[in-house]
């Protein structure tokens, strides 16, 4: 079983710093009961030669681990229904490296399929990130029954930040508050007289803003005093660049391939549509603008060289006959409208997929040299999944 055979009475909300399996794992609350259940289902039909590593990677407290495990079984899943037989690990000649699957239809040997995770943090943004978790959850654990806190920070802490320091000063702040003229302030949307309290250490910034609790909220005893907490980093976003590395590391893996590579992508960056999907794939989009003796010529539309399948020689990477992308799709989720996975197939590579494949697909159009999108079913229709899903939280 990927989960623990124990009774559960924790019904808490998720700490900011504690692993999702962990969480999964011990709480009885209503979702996570029903996760489990699905989960455990998907698990039995994996096949037994690949169960160890599976459940080894997906019970890791690093969820980095997690989420490739959960995405590696959902892949599993949704083709295992969709009437393939996937086995897990094949040899290739040539390679001490293995793919997550060779699939089959029926005896027919039809594709490699590879999953990855893009968007992950590195190992050093990782262990920021716990950081900062450690000081959102020192918050939440503060009792403030009056108050919602709105939290919205900047950077993160490149070392543990004196956290007893900030509580200390949370506290006598909150006590100096007038709960009356802050609700008359926010209902008559005078945002200049709401007070802030604002502190930051070792590269972290915190801005925090009250607003009182409902009486129901304030008697709720797991009720957390963070109601928002909000990003204000400036970065900018880099999804087109994360489907380019989780597609290259890929393609470089196995050298020559009998059959096609499929290259399955979880985007989990914070935005991802059609045209990161394509400024990944095919090049970045640019205007091209043309200097001729007048001064300023015509523009034209253009991609530049910089795409996993097309770059500053042309054509590249035919290894990967097609990609599938999901965006951030999970346990919870991936019964929702737009989680369904596109499969893009490369109009480059010279071993095309002849699948019978019923869902979403982007396939190259010889007649227009564009690629036209095939709709399809949605994957809900296919995954073991309760009617209705998700589940209601309690």
């Amino acid at each position: 079983m990927l989960f623990d055979g124990i009774e559960r009475t924790e019904t808490r909300l998720k700490r900011e710093n504690e692993s999702t399996f962990l969480y999964l794992n011990s709480s009885a609350r209503v979702p996570m009961t029903a996760a489990r259940e699905v989960l455990e289902q998907w698990f039995a039909t994996y096949p037994d030669s690949g169960q160890v590593d599976l459940r080894a990677r997906f019970r890791s407290p690093i969820d980095s681990q997690f989420k490739s495990a959960l995405w590696e079984l959902y892949l599993h899943e949704l083709f295992s229904r969709l009437g393939f037989r996937l086995d897990p690990h094949p040899d290739i000649d040539g390679s001490s490296n293995h793919p997550d699957f060779l699939v089959k239809a029926g005896d027919d040997s039809k594709f490699y399929l590879e999953g990855i995770v893009a968007g992950l943090p590195s190992i050093k943004d990782a262990g920021a990130e716990a950081r900062l978790g450690e000081v959102i959850d020192l918050v939440n654990k503060m009792q403030i029954p009056e108050w919602f806190l709105q939290v919205e920070y900047r950077g993160f802490p490149d070392a543990p930040p004196p956290v007893k320091e900030l509580r200390k000063g949370l506290e006598s702040w909150l006590a100096t508050l007038d709960i009356k003229a802050i609700d008359t302030a926010l209902r008559a949307q005078e945002w200049d007289n709401v007070p802030k309290f604002e502190w930051g250490r070792n590269g972290l910034s915190l801005t925090f803003t009250p607003s009182p609790k409902s009486p129901k909220a304030a008697a709720m005893p797991e009720s957390q005093p963070i109601g928002i907490l909000m990003s204000y980093q400036g970065n900018f976003l880099t999804t087109d660049e994360d489907i380019r590395r989780a597609v290259r590391a890929k393609s470089k893996k196995y050298g020559r391939l009998a059959l096609p590579l499929i290259v399955a992508v979880n985007v989990i960056s914070d935005h991802c549509d059609g045209i990161d999907i394509n400024n990944a794939l095919f090049g970045t989009e640019q205007i091209v603008v043309t200097l001729n003796a007048d001064g300023v010529g015509p523009e034209r539309a253009d991609r530049r060289r910089d795409g996993v399948w097309f770059g500053p020689k042309g054509a590249r990477n035919h290894i990967v006959s097609a990609v599938l992308v999901g965006n951030n799709v999970e346990i919870y989720n991936c019964a929702d409208d737009g989680k369904t996975p596109l499969l893009i197939h490369n109009p480059y590579s010279p071993r095309l997929l002849a699948l019978e494949y019923p869902l979403l697909e982007s396939i190259p159009d010889d007649a227009t040299q564009t690629m036209k999108r095939k709709d399809g079913r949605h994957a809900r229709d296919f995954l073991r999944l309760p009617d209705p899903w998700p589940p209601v939280y309690d």
